[in-house]
């Protein structure tokens, strides 16, 4: 069994050492072969532009059997070992029987056409923490310490896994779930959907939730008669950071309250939130820029993301249409500097966003500007992962005390996602290193969100 390391640190402090052995490495394989006439899973033109690389999402159980023995960290015993050893195999075993209904998710992306429903298997691996528990990481929440915990993400999607789970045990009973699926074939809803039947039949279900995997294709069918580019993030010469804010429920129902006006009804949290978090960051971009020599030229803020299109189309495609299914957000902030920023004004932009983005004039449009104006524009990516159930997700040992997409250089913006009540937001906020200590010192911020509270 090979013992891993991995450190990273950046300027400022040392991010902890998570040291784990790889105790098992399977593929898993359809518990029933895909039928031949399901064996080509045809993308859409939606999948076609998705970007090459991996949504991964980790899901932490504290064991309460575990949590209150004494203090040694590896107190378990053989009491531990098999416990993990009876969860991991009916894991394996349920994610079997999850991939004959997810069947292209067993399969290979040959092209950026189709899939070869081929059933070679998922990846499924198995590892041992040795040096720390479940809570030193929630405590403290670092992007790059729950990173290590996902050993390996291919760098290519062709010929590789689309589906990639990796098991990790702690000495105190815990565990931390990793799954990475490709973003070539599914968004926030058809991940979401996947790992909910997934806990769904480890529980014992046999009627779990299975999506339609022509409707995505059929609405927006693959372009065949020239290559089609995948979206690839610019990118950032300056060294970018990542933090976490927190907004609980009561902050929430106060920051919308404040946004709300006379022009503007109450607005949704993730408007209220992204909204706030939006105008914090262009306000910490152009305080930044001013204090800098020669002075700079005008720029442009926009904000930019996906919208889950599915239940906006008319007529609608079903709620668990298989594959990329969204719709381009864009908002766009004027670029004098002396402009005050107003909230109710920044929400009623992003509505407009959200309900341009089923047309494909405006999208079109809004993407040649995009790269027309690259170096005069500050282009913000939101993400919101807001009402997709990750906390749901069980496997049959209760609710995740945490769960989250976890994304390493992730492109400048705005991740959201539930906290564990439901009812308030947490968002993790990538800036550039210089905006991103502003960012976090800004007062209107700190009146509504809390800097990296403990996820305990």
């Amino acid at each position: 069994m090979a013992t891993i390391c991995i450190t990273q640190r950046n300027k400022k402090k040392t991010t902890m050492e998570i040291k784990f052995e790889i105790i098992g490495r399977e593929t898993i394989k359809p518990y029933s072969p895909t039928p031949h006439h399901l064996r080509r899973y045809k993308l859409s033109s939606r999948d076609q532009f998705s970007p090459q690389q991996y949504i991964p999402v980790v899901f932490f159980y504290i064991n309460p059997s575990h949590t209150a023995r004494g203090s040694g960290i590896d107190g378990g015993g053989e009491s531990y070992d098999e416990t993990a050893n009876v969860r991991s195999e009916h894991l394996k075993e349920s994610l079997s029987k999850t991939l004959t209904h997810f069947y292209p998710l067993a399969g290979r992306l040959r092209d950026n056409l189709s899939v070869d429903c081929n059933d070679e298997g998922a990846d499924y691996l198995e590892a041992r923490v040795t040096n720390c528990r479940v809570s030193n990481i929630l405590e403290r929440l670092d992007v790059e310490e729950m990173y290590q915990l996902f050993t390996t993400i291919p760098t290519d999607v062709y010929n590789s896994p689309l589906l990639l789970v990796q098991v990790n045990f702690f000495p105190c009973g815990g565990m931390a779930v990793c799954v990475s699926i490709s973003h070539k074939i599914v968004d926030g809803v058809a991940f979401s959907a996947f790992v909910k039947a997934w806990s769904c039949i480890t529980r014992g279900s046999h009627d779990p939730v299975v999506p339609d995997f022509s409707a995505a294709s059929s609405r927006f069918p693959p372009i065949e008669d020239f290559p089609v580019p995948s979206i690839v993030f610019p990118q950032i010469s300056q060294k970018i950071v990542s933090r976490r804010f927190v907004f609980d429920a009561s902050k929430v129902d106060a920051l919308k309250a404040k946004v709300a006006s006379a022009s503007v009804q109450l607005p949704t949290r993730v408007e209220a939130v992204t909204a706030l978090v939006w105008k914090c960051a262009v306000t910490s971009s152009r305080s930044y820029a001013l204090g800098t020599s020669p002075a700079p030229s005008p720029r442009t803020y926009a904000l930019t993301g996906a919208v889950n299109l599915r239940p906006r189309l008319m007529p609608p495609l079903p709620k668990y249409a298989f594959g990329n299914v969204s719709g381009l957000l864009w908002a766009m902030l004027d670029n004098n500097k002396d402009e005050i920023i107003d909230l109710p004004d920044m929400v009623c932009q992003l509505r407009k966003g959200i309900e341009q983005s089923t047309d494909n004039n405006f999208t079109t449009k809004a993407t040649y500007l995009m790269r027309a104006k690259k170096d005069e524009m500050d282009v913000y990516r939101q993400s919101s992962w807001c009402r997709f159930s990750l906390y749901e997700v069980d496997f049959g040992w209760g609710n995740p005390t945490y769960a989250v997409l976890v994304l390493m250089d992730a492109p400048i913006g705005i991740g959201l996602h539930d906290t564990r009540d439901g009812d308030g937001v947490e968002v993790w906020m990538t800036l550039k290193e210089e905006d991103m200590a502003l960012f976090q010192g800004d007062k209107e911020l700190l009146a509504f969100a809390s800097p990296n509270p403990s996820a305990l």
